[in-house]
């Protein structure tokens, strides 16, 4: 749990300290700032970073998510297609869209998240002309990866219901708490990624390496994706004690790792840190 993570973290910084700093840009960030102020050009070494950096973070048990990721990989996609078939800029952006949309369809077999998710947080655009593509490429994103994976979701989320209007306030209670961890996450984040942005980039992911190890020591759970610790807090297999120690170690874990630069996604762990939190 120590060494596997610290390990990981050295080995990417160390890969990472050799390239261009232009090249180490990758996520979502990355993808929106390239379709905003470069035409939808998405450059192909960038993508071949996050993959090899996103893949060597999983297998080291980092608290990182694989969408983010896995949608630069598909706007890449797109874009490089949109390229090589000589297209205008709107078209690429389209093509860059299904990428997206295709990606994070496949991530979580649902297809209409892919579709809203793409449209509306990276795109911030609905047009008629690009709707329908990025709905055929997230049906068939989906449908493929049904074929190879199964139809089964990602989350078995069991049937709930409201029992009685004096359970509102309840819900009402959870939601500013969970507002307020999230708020305390970005912060986290903010001041983990402003601290070290001088420091080489070999010592930032290496520290973040051990941290994150550090703390899943103690609290194994943070470490991975962590979708069976999601479906563990849905079903009701986690105590108390264990759904409030993975929240803030889950909270603190990729904060900091993420922060000091390791290259991963962020709508995983704050999934995990929601279904823990809520869960509690």
């Amino acid at each position: 749990r120590l060494l596997l993570p610290a390990a990981g973290g050295l080995a990417i910084g160390l890969s990472l300290q050799f390239l261009k700093e232009e090249t180490r840009q990758v996520g979502i960030v990355h993808v929106m700032e390239r379709l905003a102020y470069h035409q939808g050009n998405l450059p192909l070494r960038n993508s071949i970073v996050q993959f090899i950096g996103v893949t060597a973070c999983i297998i080291s048990g980092h608290s990182i998510g694989r969408e983010g990721p896995s949608a630069h990989l598909g706007a890449t996609s797109g874009s490089l297609l949109s390229q090589w078939l000589h297209l205008p800029n709107n078209n690429r952006r389209t093509l860059a869209a299904c990428g997206i949309a295709a990606a994070i369809a496949a991530s979580f077999n649902t297809p209409l998240a892919g579709v809203i998710f793409s449209m509306e947080v990276v795109m911030m655009d609905y047009t008629m002309l690009s709707f329908a593509p990025v709905i055929l490429s997230a049906v068939i994103a989906t449908t493929l990866t049904q074929a190879v994976f199964g139809d089964s979701p990602v989350f078995s989320i069991p049937g709930t219901q409201l029992g009685s209007l004096l359970e509102l306030p309840i819900i009402l209670a959870t939601g500013i708490l969970l507002g307020s961890l999230a708020a305390l996450f970005i912060h986290l984040l903010q001041r983990s990624t402003s601290f070290s942005v001088s420091w080489p980039i070999w010592l930032r992911c290496s520290l973040g390496g051990l941290l994150v190890g550090m703390i899943a020591v103690a609290v194994p759970e943070v470490m991975g994706i962590g979708y069976d610790t999601v479906n563990q807090a849905l079903i009701g297999q986690l105590g108390l004690t264990a759904l409030l120690t993975i929240t803030f170690a889950k909270i603190l874990a990729t904060a900091l790792g993420l922060g000091l630069g390791l290259p991963g996604g962020l709508i995983g762990p704050t999934l995990v840190i929601g279904a823990v939190a809520g869960g509690a």
